[in-house]
């Protein structure tokens, strides 16, 4: 894959983390927009990152196609720290992205808060290695 290409995705996600911050920063109020454009954020995120985690992995010459794959294979390449809590995300993104229940919107809205270090803090290492 070109740098040009890595950069870019690179730049996408940093877009797209900073937003989902903002968001997650503002205080509730009874207006649930504030919940659903986070979990909205979160999302894109979620999809941005995993696709960025595969053009690494592809990089060092490994074969993913599937965003668990993709969670699984970074975690053995030492790209994450933490399966359980990478595939945790995942799983909170596609229940989101499939129905919407305003409990489970809820409580993936308050797990959003405890992700947001994780993909900061990973965002942040892979820049570093890689961006």
């Amino acid at each position: 894959m070109s740098d040009e290409k890595l950069k870019l995705a690179f730049e996408k996600l940093a877009r797209a983390l900073v937003k989902l911050e903002q968001m997650a920063a503002l205080p509730l109020d009874l207006d649930r927009a504030y919940i659903d454009s986070t979990i909205h954020r979160f999302e894109f995120v979620i999809e941005l990152f995993w696709k960025l985690l595969k053009k690494i992995i592809e990089d060092l010459g490994q074969e993913v196609n599937y965003p668990r794959e993709v969670i699984q294979e970074a975690f053995a390449g030492h790209l994450i720290n933490d399966e359980k809590i990478w595939l945790q995300m995942l799983l909170d993104r596609n229940l989101t992205s499939h129905t919407y229940n305003e409990k489970l919107a809820d409580d993936i809205y308050a797990h959003i808060k405890t992700y947001l270090p994780v993909l900061r803090g990973t965002f942040d290492d892979l820049n570093q290695r890689y961006g």
